[in-house]
């Protein structure tokens, strides 16, 4: 019974308006990158990307293009320096065990890949980068295009 409370819970909705008014971009762009830097390990995060994709679908127009434009934005707030990601690099080949040896090499991808990627593996989750796509400046189109499997 523990484990099934563990891990039957749903995933967290997000309450903002459909058109994510200028006061909800702040904790708007807060969940993106809660969600980018892995906040509250994988389980949190994957129930994360569902509420973030739920919201997507759920905003107005005006709304997704507002989504857009944040998550294209996540690079420009990378919380980490490249000298502190050095530091986690070399304690991880130091005194890290296989997973952490792992999380180096995600320690090079990009905030923005990391919450695409996320999101690309929601329920729905293609259709959902192709409407984000359509939404997004070229870098971020990019981006998705290198996640796609050939």
């Amino acid at each position: 019974m523990l484990f099934k409370g563990l891990f039957s819970k749903n995933a967290p909705t997000l309450s903002f308006s459909p058109d994510i008014p200028e006061e909800e971009k702040a904790s708007l762009l807060s969940e993106l990158n809660d969600c980018a830097n892995r906040r509250g390990g994988s389980l949190q995060n994957a129930r994360r990307a569902k509420a973030l994709g739920d919201l997507f679908n759920a905003l107005s127009p005006t709304g997704k293009e507002i989504f857009a434009n944040l998550l294209a934005g996540t690079n420009d707030s990378a919380e980490r320096s490249a000298g502190e990601r050095y530091s986690e690099i070399e304690e991880a080949e130091l005194f890290g065990g296989s997973d952490s040896k792992l999380a180096v090499l995600e320690m090079f991808e990009t905030p923005r890949r990391r919450l695409l990627a996320y999101l690309g593996t929601t329920p729905g989750g293609r259709g959902l980068l192709h409407e984000i796509s359509a939404l997004s400046p070229p870098e971020v189109r990019q981006d998705i295009r290198d996640l796609q499997p050939d």
